[in-house]
């Protein structure tokens, strides 16, 4: 039997992390069509939170005015599928902007 070697490795100081620097403008300027860009962007994504914030309302309330639990099975798949739609949606038209 052979006896184990022991491997010495030498200890490397941790690097700390730096503080953020500003980022430098260096006299550019932001072009014109950027604030437009951004006011659709933002638009839109508020549009989405609205349509989130309708479903995620109108399941508990529909949920109240039906009390048959089989609905209610019903009304969580619908909801799945109105997060997907929302998704492919939302992704669809944020594409649409970046173009």
């Amino acid at each position: 039997m052979t006896a184990e070697r022991r491997v010495v490795v030498p200890r490397r100081p941790v690097a700390l992390g730096r503080g953020r620097r500003r980022a430098e403008t260096d006299g550019r300027q932001v072009p014109p069509d950027v604030p437009a860009i951004v006011r659709r962007q933002l638009r839109q994504a508020m549009l989405t939170v609205a349509a989130v914030a309708a479903v995620l309302t109108g399941v508990p309330v529909i949920a109240m005015w039906v009390p048959a639990p089989e609905v209610w099975v019903a009304l969580s798949l619908a909801a799945q599928a109105a997060w997907v739609g929302l998704a492919v949606v939302q992704l669809r038209r944020a594409e649409r902007l970046e173009k």
